[in-house]
């Protein structure tokens, strides 16, 4: 492996490889066969409609995928920390040439490592059919994952939308504080305007009323999430916190409950027993 990457970004990017179903061994093969590129803050990674032919792994820094069409406004996609994979989402023209769909910008001195599609390829030839299969379920469930995390983020109000969005902020990049979490990267009001599909003075006003109810303290582009706490009196009621946006934590519904249960009580028939 390059000497030059710390054990620890090598160790998150095998373990989010793994998660995908590929095996250790074929994660460590395609690793080190990496090529290591670091960018300043503020570099271009990729642009939209760049030719798609390698795939970026953050090994250290913060990357923000955005969209950016004429006409409309931009929507930052995601923020990918050490790990996380990004150029990965392409479109095919009609000559079956890829390119990339987003675009993407360092939001810090980041440092990854790139892996054409071929070296891929390569890895992947050389597993076995029930490899490619595990790799296969991943991929679907990744996928509906974001899908039914946008169908279930558009059905929500904006204050509702940012309050996931600072949550998820909080467990991904947040940093312990006495006060709770405090929110890394320092991300300014346009760009979290961004992430919701708002404006710049709708959010400051959300801002301000996460604040007034306790949610939130603000020290210029700093934000700390607070911890919930207990309310001193018995009789009122804490202020919730949004719930991740993943089916796996969707509260269940007393039917699907149900449903479970009745599933766990039925056990295979007994073999019958034949008299001759």
């Amino acid at each position: 492996m390059n000497v030059q990457v710390s054990a620890q970004a090598q160790e998150r990017l095998l373990t989010k490889l793994s998660s995908m179903g590929l095996p250790r061994s074929a994660a460590t093969a395609l690793l080190e066969r990496h090529m290591l590129v670091r960018y300043p803050k503020g570099a271009e990674l990729f642009s939209m409609g760049s030719p798609a032919d390698v795939v970026f792994a953050v090994l250290t820094g913060l990357v923000k995928v955005h969209s950016s069409r004429a006409g409309s406004d931009p929507v930052l996609v995601e923020i990918a920390g050490p790990g996380d994979l990004v150029g990965y989402a392409d479109f095919a023209d009609a000559d079956g040439g890829r390119s990339q769909l987003f675009e993407a910008t360092a939001l810090s001195n980041t440092c990854v490592a790139l892996f054409t599609r071929h070296q891929i390829a390569e890895v992947l030839r050389s597993l076995e059919p029930e490899a490619l299969l595990r790799i296969t379920e991943a991929i679907n469930s990744m996928w509906s994952s974001v899908v039914y995390r946008y169908a279930t983020f558009l059905g929500m109000s904006l204050r509702k939308r940012l309050e996931i969005v600072l949550g998820e902020l909080a467990g991904r990049f947040g940093v312990p504080d006495s006060r709770g979490t405090l929110l890394l990267p320092e991300l300014a009001q346009e760009e979290l305007a961004e992430m919701i599909g708002s404006s710049r003075p709708m959010v400051s006003k959300l801002l301000t009323e996460m604040t007034e109810r306790g949610m939130l303290i603000r020290e210029g582009r700093r934000h700390i999430l607070l911890a919930a706490q207990k309310p001193a009196d018995a009789t009122a009621v804490a202020v919730p916190r949004e719930p991740s946006l993943h089916p796996a934590f969707e509260p269940a519904r007393a039917a699907t409950r149900r449903v479970r249960a009745d599933r766990r009580a039925v056990r295979a028939p007994a073999a019958p027993i034949v008299n001759i």
